[in-house]
């Protein structure tokens, strides 16, 4: 990035007199410290303001007003690297790749369990099999399913990957999430159980901790699992739907409003796993 910055200034189209004008053009970089929860792009602007990165209740928005106050446009690494594509072959021409309002490319970041894990990049629209057992090569060891778009994102069984394209339209009419596609592969032998304790232990520590929802439900959550799979006491799987049900619809950010839709996809997925860990429904 700082090498783009100087060959920016040196050919005059970022720092003083722009172009030939009397405009100045000046790039900051600051450098991020891991925390998670700066995905979310007001805590990401707290942060760079230097305050606690928490998550703002909106509106208002960024694009009205976000840092320092100002409007503010907030994109990830991914829009930006698609910009040169844009203007090399043009706005119609980029837009045909893909399907429905998914356009472009995706980026697609495979994990350990496959015989050739990397970074891949496919046209929105690719056939999510051919993406696994082709360009991947399959998996190295049994797997049971994909979790895909990050810890926050939908588990895939694998029965279900060849009725899905890689674009954000198939997979949230399954019942998933593409997000940005990083996949990760859960091993035949982890029970789902225990994934999600897992997932309720990760939302817990990158809570920032501003809302309730978030803070305590995934506490609440981790302690019901654990409990579970220690033998000590079954879940109640009514009580568990509600937890995940106020934690989806009160929580400020998708941190804790996304963590339910992975364990509910394993409860429709894999209701025999769970089964084994809910207490019998009363009469």
């Amino acid at each position: 990035i700082k090498e783009a910055i100087a060959e920016m200034v040196a050919a005059g189209l970022a720092g003083e007199g722009v172009c030939g004008t009397d405009r100045a053009v000046n790039f900051k970089i600051i450098e991020g410290q891991g925390a998670y929860v700066c995905g979310e792009e007001t805590a990401l602007l707290n942060s760079i303001e230097g305050r606690r990165p928490e998550v703002n209740v909106r509106p208002p928005f960024p694009v009205t007003e976000g840092l320092y106050g100002k409007p503010t446009v907030v994109n990830n690494v991914e829009t930006f690297a698609c910009v040169h594509s844009v203007f090399a072959m043009g706005g119609e021409v980029f837009a045909q790749l893909g399907r429905g309002r998914s356009t472009g490319p995706k980026l697609v970041s495979l994990d350990q369990s496959f015989v050739r894990p990397g970074l891949y990049e496919v046209p929105m629209g690719y056939p999510f099999k051919d993406l696994v057992y082709e360009l991947a090569g399959g998996f190295k060891a049994s797997v049971k399913a994909l979790q895909v778009g990050g810890p926050l994102g939908g588990l895939v069984p694998v029965s279900h990957i060849d009725k899905l394209t890689c674009d954000f339209e198939s997979f949230q009419e399954n019942g998933f999430l593409l997000g940005h596609a990083g996949i990760v592969g859960i091993p035949e032998s982890m029970s789902v159980v225990a994934y999600a304790e897992h997932l309720f232990a990760f939302t817990a520590i990158e809570s920032c901790g501003k809302c309730p929802p978030c803070r305590l439900g995934s506490v609440r959550g981790q302690e019901m699992m654990r409990n579970a799979l220690d033998g000590r006491e079954k879940i109640d799987e009514s009580l568990l739907r509600e937890l995940l049900e106020t934690m989806q619809f009160g929580s400020l950010c998708a941190l804790g409003g996304g963590l339910p839709l992975p364990i509910l996809n394993s409860l429709e997925h894999f209701p025999d796993e769970w089964k084994l860990h809910l207490q019998e429904a009363s009469s």
